[in-house]
């Protein structure tokens, strides 16, 4: 079988299920948020195993008990929709790889947490503050010794000149 054919069917099949599951079954035992996470065909297409979310957790096992009923329903539903002379027969799972992730996740950031912040240097952009020119000109710098001098407004040809007798 050409892995590329095999992927455009697992790719079609995931989306027109997950459109089925959108607008919704009559089941009230599927409740929640149910999301199509990957669809996993064999390699003569004739399984293919949903791997499905359902959100929140606790809805999990009564929205797998009305899936797994509803999988006939389902699967004529995806067989009017898709350009298949046989459509791969369902089997629906719940995607532990999303709960694992979750889980990996979590600990990253109670680990985290625990160990606290990185230590910051004192520059932010990586260059040493010693090394910086301008580091301890405030310091260092001695006072001129030939100021410039400021002009006196009086001195000025310009200003006006009173004269007393």
């Amino acid at each position: 079988m050409d892995p590329q054919r095999k992927l455009q069917v697992e790719s079609l099949i995931q989306r027109e299920t997950a459109r089925v599951l959108q607008r919704g079954l009559a089941d009230p035992r599927i409740k929640g948020l149910v999301s199509v996470t990957r669809v996993e065909c064999s390699v003569d297409l004739k399984t293919a195993r949903v791997l499905i979310s359902v959100t929140p957790e606790r809805h999990e096992q009564l929205t797998m008990h009305g899936l797994r009923d509803a999988t006939r329903f389902i699967q004529n539903k995806v067989k009017e929709k898709v350009a298949l002379r046989v459509v791969p027969h369902l089997r629906f799972v719940i995607d532990e790889s999303l709960k694992k992730q979750a889980a990996v996740l979590e600990a990253i950031q109670a680990g985290m947490a625990r160990s606290g912040p990185a230590p910051e240097d004192a520059s932010s952009d990586g260059v040493d503050p010693e090394s910086r020119p301008d580091a301890h000109a405030s310091l260092n710098s001695a006072p001129d010794p030939d100021p410039a001098p400021t002009p006196d407004p009086a001195s000025e040809g310009d200003s006006p000149r009173v004269e007393t007798s």
